[in-house]
């Protein structure tokens, strides 16, 4: 079968063509449109049938699409004016949240905290009640909604989210509440708590759900367009979108819940770096994607792509289950300068695509990353880059000049600043992400893709200690990579909240079957087959008292006493991301889940034959101003020149059409049988 993969980043638009037993065809990168991202879509699947010879549009079966869609419009804070229904008195949850302060503004006694997404006067209350049991203390009155449905209808609101009271122990309240609004509104975008996230603690449930009604106006028309945009290039081909939980589902799904989508793109990059992880046999791997406008860094461990249900988007939590990733807005176009007060900064503010870098020559005049990789030498002059850029150096040299003029410095000094501060920035983010979560980075190897990241992998892997640096084949665009080797993935979880011991056994056992028939159904209305659907459990336990939760992967649920085991497993995983563990203390169950996945993809995990070691020839050289003194004159490879087998030692620089490899001396290069590269750092082989 073949598939595009297509990630939408701030910057480029990559794409690849993908064949389950030959793996990548193809490869490009077009400039993305922040006026047109459904066109740069279009014209990345295009262009990328182009450079594969003898290959049709029409031989196309699927393409998967990384969206960024939702993540700008979380950060811009730009989307459409929407409302909310709560329970009588219940409408200024989002506003007393959880009286928490953000780091920022701790001792900010004149701080007003985050303005909720929903203005006051839009909040509706609603009467009726259900209690914490599911009974209903007061019937919900209707005509209190059918005139909110009015007054929002008069407002011009085209979303709103119903977040009512334990809606997710009984839905009917919420349920009958749509039913009015769509009566008396029919275009009227509704989302429901019980629907968005039916657990337990109702201001993240309400946050989220809240958080859903402000994408949907966007994000559904997005995912619409698209979907036709695609059929008028391709009818035949079936277009899947990914998740901010690493796995895929059909634009229809994806649009009724858009804050599933707010790590969409950098989801695909995870799950290429668990298919390096395999490749290479290094289990225990941290993924830097460095594109245009960011830095995501992953931590997998066994060779698993961690998920989170504690994330935050837009000053709000967002609880349901996405990959755990830690991004900072250092990226290629993030902009240098001087503060009010001096200080010298690198972002989070980005040139994007246009006008980009000044070395794109499109008009940008502020010195960003990519400036100061051109400056330096890392970036050659008159490279081009995607589809329609040239590197200019000479526009990157002025920029930095007039930044240094500022700094008392002169350009390369400047440069070597940017590069310095951005690396610094990154790699605080690789320890937030290793050390922040409990693992020590020196026993990880580093994963570095993304058109920029291998640039400056190395440098953050010698900063840390990281013995390892991996930079996969096309790693410029392996984020699209990822996207064609992702399976279809639902979650799906019901709050549950006892006493973990073998009594409840059956009632939980019960309550993860009904979840497992719903994951079962929906991979059903997806087309999975039943032999490739596995359907995973899982349960957040905590120790009795505390407020946060820990998920604990359950193997199975029909062997009696799996409860001691899945207590047992709460324990180990505490002790490891805590420093403790209280054995003999109670546990509770908050929250029962099940993952459905359907398996929809070759993989492209074919073991090759290893090939016999070879000094690699370099094909020129290439002078790096890696010093404000002095400039280095180090080896030059191509990629397609470094074969399996291939070795070389000190350092060089590896160029290829997506990206451009940093090695540094005192290293050993190798080339596994998958084309992987390993830059073994210190010496270390």
């Amino acid at each position: 079968m073949k598939r595009i993969g297509i990630d939408a980043g701030g910057t480029f638009t990559d794409a690849v063509l993908w064949d389950d037993e030959r793996g990548i065809i193809s490869a490009t990168k077009v400039s993305s449109r922040g006026d047109d991202p459904a066109g740069a879509v279009v014209a990345a699947a295009r262009r990328v049938v182009e450079l594969a010879p003898g290959i049709d549009h029409d031989d196309v079966e699927e393409l998967v699409h990384g969206t960024t869609i939702g993540t700008n419009l979380a950060l811009e804070r730009n989307g459409s004016r929407i409302a909310m229904l709560a329970t009588e008195g219940f409408r200024d949850v989002l506003e007393i949240a959880r009286l928490t302060r953000p780091a920022s503004a701790l001792y900010d006694l004149l701080d007003p905290g985050p303005r909720p997404l929903v203005a006051r006067r839009d909040r509706f209350e609603i009467p009726g009640r259900i209690d914490g049991d599911g009974s209903v203390v007061r019937e919900l009155d209707d005509e209190a909604v059918r005139a909110a449905a009015r007054t929002i209808r008069a407002r011009g609101i085209t979303s709103v989210a119903v977040a009512f009271l334990y809606a997710h122990v009984d839905a009917r309240h919420e349920r009958r509440a749509a039913e009015i609004l769509r009566d008396e509104v029919p275009e009227l975008s509704v989302s429901l708590s019980s629907d968005v996230l039916p657990q337990v603690r109702e201001f993240e449930r309400t946050a989220t759900t809240v958080l859903n009604a402000y994408l949907k106006p966007v994000c559904a028309p997005y995912l619409e367009s698209l979907t036709a945009r695609i059929a008028e290039w391709n009818p035949d081909v079936r277009t899947w979108i990914m998740q901010s939980n690493g796995g895929v589902t059909s634009p229809a799904n994806a649009a009724q819940t858009p804050v599933n989508l707010l790590l969409s793109g950098p989801s695909g990059g995870v799950v290429a770096g668990r298919l390096v992880s395999r490749q290479t046999g290094i289990a225990d791997t941290i993924t830097v994607d460095m594109g245009g406008t960011s830095f995501d860094v992953c931590l997998i461990a066994d060779a698993q792509v961690p998920l989170t249900t504690s994330s935050r988007a837009m000053d709000l939590p967002v609880q349901v289950p996405t990959v755990d990733i830690e991004t900072i807005g250092t990226g290629g176009g993030s902009i240098a300068h001087v503060d009010a007060g001096g200080q010298f900064l690198v972002g989070p503010q980005s040139a994007g695509a246009r006008p980009g870098p000044a070395a794109y020559g499109r008009g940008g005049t502020e010195p960003t990353v990519t400036d100061a990789n051109v400056v330096l030498g890392i970036l050659e002059d008159g490279v081009r880059l995607g589809d329609d850029v040239v590197v200019d150096r000479a526009s990157a040299l002025a920029a930095c000049t007039r930044l240094g003029e500022r700094l008392g410095l002169d350009p390369i000094a400047t440069a070597l600043g940017i590069r310095r501060i951005s690396n610094a920035a990154m790699a605080g983010a690789v320890r937030a992400a290793s050390v922040g979560r409990g693992h020590d980075p020196r026993s990880f190897a580093l994963t570095a893709f993304g058109g920029a990241g291998p640039m400056h992998a190395a440098d953050i892997a010698l900063e840390l200690s990281i013995p390892t640096v991996i930079v996969p084949p096309s790693a410029g665009v392996l984020s699209a990579v990822g996207l064609v080797v992702s399976d279809v993935v639902h979650n799906h979880a019901a709050s549950f909240m006892a006493r973990m011991d073998t009594s409840i056994e059956p009632s939980l056992t019960a309550s993860l079957t009904a979840l497992a028939d719903q994951a079962t159904a929906h991979l059903d209305a997806e087309g999975v087959d039943a032999a490739d659907q596995t359907i995973l459990y899982g349960l957040d336990l905590h120790y009795a008292g505390q407020n946060t939760s820990i998920t604990v992967t359950v193997d199975r649920v029909d062997v009696p006493g799996w409860t001691v085991r899945a207590i047992e497993g709460f324990h180990r995983l505490h002790e490891q991301l805590n420093g403790f563990r209280v054995d003999g203390e109670n546990v509770d169950v908050a929250v029962a889940r099940v993952t459905g996945v359907g398996a929809v993809t070759g993989g492209g995990e074919s073991e090759p034959a290893p090939a016999e070691e070879r000094e690699a020839i370099p094909s020129g050289e290439r002078v790096l101003h890696l010093s404000s003194t002095e400039r280095s004159v180090v080896p030059l490879f191509h990629r397609d020149d470094l074969l399996p087998g291939h070795f070389f030692h000190g350092a060089a620089v590896v160029v290829s059409d997506n990206t451009t490899v940093v090695v540094p001396p005192a290293s050993r290069t190798t080339v596994d049988a998958h084309g992987n590269l390993l830059l073994h750092l210190k010496g270390r082989a």
